[in-house]
């Protein structure tokens, strides 16, 4: 159970309502890690206590199994940890159009490394679905590079704006050429789509 915000009446009051999660494979270094995903909610986030797997399959096999013993089908698992990823995407956005007033104070400066932590993990989530593009269908495969372009586009933007020291934007920098990468491979084995009308 997760408590959220909800209203009821003109009350605005503290609720708990049950959110659907699944777990997910997220590469990890040279491995990979199971991921759980909670539903219109910030993530996924690694799950340590299932610890690291040698490839990304093993720890997808491990998440979907997981997923059965939750009576999660495949689709509806992705359908949630999609979600998750969105509600990312959506905060780090945020994040990244707020106007900072207060930058120059304690919560400016946890407010910018809260900032490059959702870019460092858009950043590797991006990298992670280019991988695991290769499985998917075309149709799902142009969505991921429609969402890794975005991510591509945020990291971007955040370098030309963050006021972070020389390390801190180095790792961005390095995340955000290494999804360049990957996009292009990704990019050049998609057939072409004219958007010409016959």
């Amino acid at each position: 159970m997760v408590p959220v915000l909800a209203r009821r009446g003109s009350l605005l009051g503290l609720v708990r309502m049950e959110h659907r999660f699944a777990f997910t494979a997220q590469f990890w270094g040279d491995g990979a890690v199971v991921c759980r995903a909670v539903e219109g909610c910030p993530g996924p986030v690694v799950e340590q206590q299932f610890g690291e797997f040698r490839s990304w399959t093993q720890a997808q096999n491990f998440a979907s199994k997981l997923n059965e013993g939750l009576d999660l089908d495949s689709l509806t698992a992705r359908r949630i940890v999609t979600s998750s990823i969105l509600a990312t995407a959506c905060v780090v956005q945020e994040a990244l159009n707020s106007p900072s007033p207060w930058a120059s104070s304690t919560t400016g400066a946890a407010a910018r490394s809260a900032q490059l932590q959702c870019v460092l993990a858009e950043l590797a989530l991006a990298l992670t679905m280019c991988r695991s593009a290769s499985y998917l269908s075309e149709t799902s495969a142009r969505r991921v590079l429609l969402h890794t372009r975005r991510v591509l586009n945020d990291s971007t933007h955040f370098l030309r704006v963050h006021d972070g020291d020389y390390d801190q934007l180095k790792g961005v920098a390095a995340g955000t050429v290494a999804l360049n990468s990957a996009v292009q491979r990704l990019s050049a084995r998609l057939p072409y789509e004219s958007t010409e009308s016959a």
